[in-house]
């Protein structure tokens, strides 16, 4: 379980890594820059949330789904070799959202709130809650998408 959650701590991370950098780029708008710096931060929260929950006994409240593990992994190194990536600190505005949508979208079908069992009602709607960011993360970055489209 603590292997799987500081995994899910990294992928927040490294998340949050990427949209900074993405964020340096000087073909951004400054609409986008923001929200991109907005999602950097929500994504540090998230870790922070994350590893709260490291501070229980093994599978005492959150237990891990084991099927789940290599996914998250994989996840992990795709978020990284995105990351190392310098062209990231050279994406447009169309580009960042098509990233930055690529990234939450893969991230929402394999951490967080499908990744693990919860025996506490408090850590389930935690982890309920976090999810939801990451949907949320999703439907904002469709909707600029669509605003940059349209300007």
């Amino acid at each position: 379980m603590k292997r799987h959650i500081n995994i899910c701590v990294q992928i927040e991370e490294t998340a949050g890594q990427i949209y900074r950098k993405m964020s340096e780029s000087s073909r951004l708008s400054v609409m986008v820059r923001k929200i991109f710096l907005e999602l950097a931060d929500e994504e540090d929260d998230h870790a922070t949330q994350l590893k709260f929950a490291l501070r229980f006994p093994e599978n005492s409240v959150v237990k891990s789904q084991p099927e789940m593990l290599a996914k998250v992994q994989h996840l992990l190194e795709q978020a990284r070799h995105i990351l190392s990536r310098p062209e990231i600190t050279r994406v447009d505005d169309q580009q960042a959202v098509s990233l930055g949508l690529k990234l939450e979208k893969d991230f929402c079908q394999a951490h967080i709130g499908c990744s693990f069992e919860f025996s506490d009602p408090g850590m389930k709607k935690m982890f309920a809650a976090m999810a939801q960011a990451d949907e949320t993360h999703v439907q904002r970055l469709v909707d600029l998408k669509q605003t940059i489209s349209q300007s």
